[in-house]
């Protein structure tokens, strides 16, 4: 059975969240990716232990900027029971960072070459995300 839980960025505005899935096998996991991304072939998962899928909510408003939904959702994070390692959901939720980054502060992610208020931004969302996802994660299996 899989398991699922919420995380999110309750200090960075607006709030951002993320559904979490814990796959009881890698197989699980490869088929419920490829079920979300039929675009892609099978084979396209192979040897994936973790990903992260963006939110599809958005639109382009009458300005022609993109806007997301009003609830938040960024996407999912789909990680395999056995490989949640933080080499794994380090990588994966960079990716879930990156999608709130966009979401709240721009659509084309260029952080420049100092860190600086964006680098710091991002990085801030990040913090937010992994110490949200070891909490839920943690107060599941206890």
């Amino acid at each position: 059975m899989t398991d699922t839980f919420t995380i999110a960025t309750d200090r960075v505005s607006p709030r951002r969240w993320c559904r979490v899935r814990i796959h009881p096998t890698v197989e699980d996991l490869q088929a419920a990716a490829h079920r979300l991304r039929p675009d892609t072939r099978r084979a396209h998962w192979d040897g994936c232990f973790g990903c992260f899928h963006p939110s599809t909510y958005w639109q382009h408003d009458e300005t022609g900027e993109i806007r997301y939904g009003r609830n938040g959702f960024a996407g999912t994070l789909r990680l395999a029971e056995g490989h949640v390692t933080s080499e794994i959901v380090a990588h994966e939720l960079v990716h879930a960072a990156l999608q709130i980054y966009r979401m709240n502060v721009t659509t084309e992610v260029r952080l420049g070459r100092q860190c600086a208020s964006r680098e710091e931004s991002l990085a801030y969302i990040y913090g937010e995300l992994y110490a949200s996802f070891e909490e839920a994660y943690h107060r599941r299996s206890a």
